[in-house]
């Protein structure tokens, strides 16, 4: 049968297709923006290298004034950004959106959860209650189920005022980024990356590129359990290799926090030295995986995160120099991060 459900025309209508499904497909997930779109606009991203796009919030003020709209979620902006520092679960339900298909199934779950004051017991079935335990994890106490109440509200009405119409707007403006993307990623470097990728069990996945997301980029696992890495989307189609960038620095990311665990102390970790590194090394992992699968790729690379961190140092113009300082590991992790790449990249 057809992808349609129709026997394909011409040939024999009993002969097996023999088309596979496209590995790693470029797509966008509505959904996913509108979610981190929300926690944007809330948030104050102090972050070296920006989870969301530099300037993302201010611009959709101007935008918002122009348009002279104003939306729930603009109105509850102070009380709803005043309890994100109290907690770490706010942080983790920026993951969320990836767990579910759609807004809808999205928004089923949240209004049980908080219809059942966050006891999964009080689901009525096995999947009701994986959802319900899964939001509770993020948020625990009466307290965080009222902030996720006025958040989901408050991003219903900037759905249904502002961010439905100007998604539309933007996707049929960057339909030639989109080809662009993937063109270069499925005809020129989807198969460069498909060693590291297999050897990670990372073989299926959806490279997602999102509006609001920054060089940090995002990457979760998605209703499927297929890998779902979010990289910016970019303005412009000859902007289209910063997608492979971020896919680069995410992807390393599961053997970087692995190898930050084995070469720091208890005091590092306590410390939250550990983290700083664990971030830095991302970066500088995607920059080694580059250089082993596609090098010509790694001076852009290495460009796009020091603007994307705003490295500066006083005589200093040479973009490697800035990498080195800005995202210096210790010896010993930067060389057992090459190793761990070497090893993947060798089937080992």
């Amino acid at each position: 049968m057809g992808p349609n459900g129709a026997a394909p025309v011409g040939g024999s209508p009993s002969a097996p297709s023999t088309q596979l499904p496209l590995r790693w497909p470029v797509r966008t997930a509505e959904h996913i923006d509108l979610w981190l779109h929300a926690f944007a606009l809330i948030s104050e991203d102090t972050a070296r290298v920006r989870l969301y796009r530099y300037g993302y919030r201010d611009s959709l003020v101007v935008v918002k004034n122009q348009r002279n709209v104003l939306t729930s979620l603009d109105a509850n902006r102070a009380t709803l950004a005043k309890r994100l520092p109290l907690t770490g679960g706010y942080l983790t339900a920026q993951f969320l959106p990836f767990e579910f298909a759609n807004w809808d199934a999205m928004a089923y779950a949240i209004e049980r959860f908080l219809e059942f004051a966050g006891d999964p017991r009080r689901a009525p079935d096995r999947e009701t209650q994986a959802r319900v335990a899964l939001i509770a994890s993020m948020f625990p106490t009466a307290a965080d189920r009222e902030w996720l109440r006025l958040f989901l509200a408050s991003v219903r009405d900037e759905q249904a005022q502002f961010f439905n119409a100007e998604h539309s707007r933007l996707l049929r403006t960057r339909a030639p980024v989109i080809t662009s993307v993937d063109s270069l990623w499925q005809q020129v470097y989807r198969t460069k990356f498909e060693r590291f990728l297999n050897n990670t069990a990372q073989r299926q996945g959806d490279l997602l590129l999102s509006l609001p997301i920054g060089g940090e980029g995002r990457t979760a696992t998605g209703p499927n359990r297929q890998t779902m890495v979010a990289v910016p989307f970019p303005a412009r189609s000859e902007d289209a290799v910063q997608v492979l960038y971020v896919m680069a620095h995410e992807i390393t990311g599961s053997l970087v926090g692995t190898v930050v665990a084995d070469n720091t102390t208890p005091a590092e970790q306590r410390a939250g030295t550990a983290d700083r590194y664990v971030s830095l090394g991302q970066v500088q992992a995607g920059a080694l995986l580059l250089a082993a699968i596609a090098p010509e790729l790694r001076d852009g690379y290495v460009r796009y995160y020091v603007e994307q961190a705003n490295i500066r140092r006083s005589g200093v113009t040479s973009y490697p120099a800035l990498f080195d300082s800005g995202f210096a590991l210790p010896t010993a992790i930067r060389e057992a991060l090459q190793r761990q790449i070497d090893i993947i990249l060798s089937g080992i």
